[in-house]
């Protein structure tokens, strides 16, 4: 009975981490999409300036070695509190920002607050809660709140955009994140106690599949030094480039072939129900099977989106498929920067090594819009679609091979 009361507890915990990843997380990074016409059209900043914002918004990740060690001084709880308050104040900012220098100031600040109510905290709390078998599940689950807001929040975006401007509706989400995402987490969260922790593990049964192997794998200051390690995170740098310029460029995209403001807000709605999916599905799979298949199938995915961007006709409904393939692969820069380190490369010093796959995530993910937008305005979307494709093809090889050598250095010792 105790051990059921604390499985219901620590649910109640992904429970809680997906509305907030439905709300406050999908306010923050999920509808830039739909402000990047109106905003480049205001004339306050070009679309190309646009673009800057992401790479700004991803500069404080290159600090999450340093970031990190606040968990070690702060209660968890407090940690997400600042953080949802630092986020929703800068995501409010963007409305009364004048130029690029202010909206990037605000896309900074609003990334520091995501950090430190999700980019490191989500994965350090599905640590605490599920340290055995189930926290690629989990993290599916909980990340799955972003995709189930983009759900309802696309469309209640266009609406905002249509009567209270760009203006009005960076303020007013802003403000949703602070009222909505602060209260959840003072009443809500925290670690486990040592007594509400559960070892979950496959079933006894005889005819069910065994956990996935954990291990301690090589210290912080001993994987430095392995050359794989920097393979890998190279490699999830390239694939940032390509995945990331899919997920902010769809919508863009599908308005230069003709998409009206109607149908891109289906197209948004599409998005967030195949992340929605495409979040849980990649848990499961990661828990599964471990990193390789569910990059591989990543990899297949996102060429797939890039060749439709380029080649589709236009107003051609396959366009929806762009959204699909992205969205249901959408794992590859949720789950999988927080489950691939410790899956690939041990469990020992695992939140410094989280926080510096982070950077190479952050790395790839900060300069890929604006690469793409500027790339395409001087060559052409076909030429930046297919020089995308073969960036991210290089990306998966280095990370595939990368995981294929590791686990034989692993498995000799």
């Amino acid at each position: 009975m105790k051990n059921k009361n604390n499985s219901k507890r620590r649910y109640l915990i992904v429970f809680i981490c997906m509305l907030i990843q439905a709300i406050p997380y999908c306010i923050s990074q999920n509808l830039q999409s739909q402000m990047q016409t109106p905003v480049s059209q205001s004339g306050v900043v070009t679309e190309v300036g646009f673009t800057l914002l992401y790479l700004s918004g991803t500069i404080p990740a290159l600090f999450n070695p340093i970031i990190a060690k606040v968990y070690d001084k702060l209660k968890i709880k407090y940690i997400y509190v600042t953080g949802l308050i630092i986020g929703g104040l800068a995501f409010a900012s963007y409305g009364m920002a004048q130029n690029a220098v202010m909206f990037n100031g605000s896309a900074f600040f609003t990334q520091i607050g995501t950090i430190l109510f999700t980019g490191l905290s989500l994965p350090i709390m599905m640590d605490h809660w599920f340290p055995g078998e189930g926290k690629g599940t989990a993290l599916g689950i909980a990340l799955a709140g972003g995709s189930l807001g983009n759900v309802f929040l696309q469309p209640i975006t266009v609406n905002l955009l249509a009567n209270v401007g760009w203006r009005g509706t960076y303020i007013a989400l802003g403000a949703a994140m602070i009222i909505i995402g602060v209260p959840l987490a003072l009443i809500f969260i925290r670690f486990p106690r040592k007594e509400e922790v559960v070892v979950a593990t496959s079933s006894n049964k005889s005819n069910a599949r065994p956990a996935r192997a954990k291990f301690d794998g090589l210290s912080d200051k001993e994987n430095d030094k392995n050359p794989m390690f920097w393979t890998f995170c190279i490699g999830c740098a390239l694939i940032c480039f390509a995945v990331v310029a899919v997920s902010t460029q769809a919508i863009p995209v599908l308005g230069q072939k003709g998409f009206e403001p109607g149908k891109l807000g289906i197209a948004g709605s599409i998005f967030g129900v195949a992340c929605l999916i495409g979040n849980v599905a990649g848990g499961k799979l990661f828990d599964k099977l471990g990193s390789f298949v569910p990059m591989v199938i990543s990899g297949i995915s996102t060429i797939a989106a890039l060749l439709i961007m380029a080649f589709m006709p236009d107003g051609s409904t396959i366009g929806f498929l762009i959204p699909i393939c992205s969205g249901l692969t959408v794992y590859t820069i949720t789950s999988a920067p927080a489950f691939m380190p410790a899956d690939v490369f041990g469990q020992k010093d695992g939140t410094m090594k989280l926080a510096k796959v982070g950077m190479f995530y952050a790395l790839g993910s900060s300069i890929s819009a604006l690469l793409f937008t500027t790339i395409s305005n001087k060559l052409g979307l076909t030429n930046s679609c297919m020089l995308f494709i073969a960036v991210g093809a290089v990306g998966y090889g280095l990370n595939l091979f990368a995981q294929i050598k590791t686990r034989k250095m692993f498995a000799q010792n």
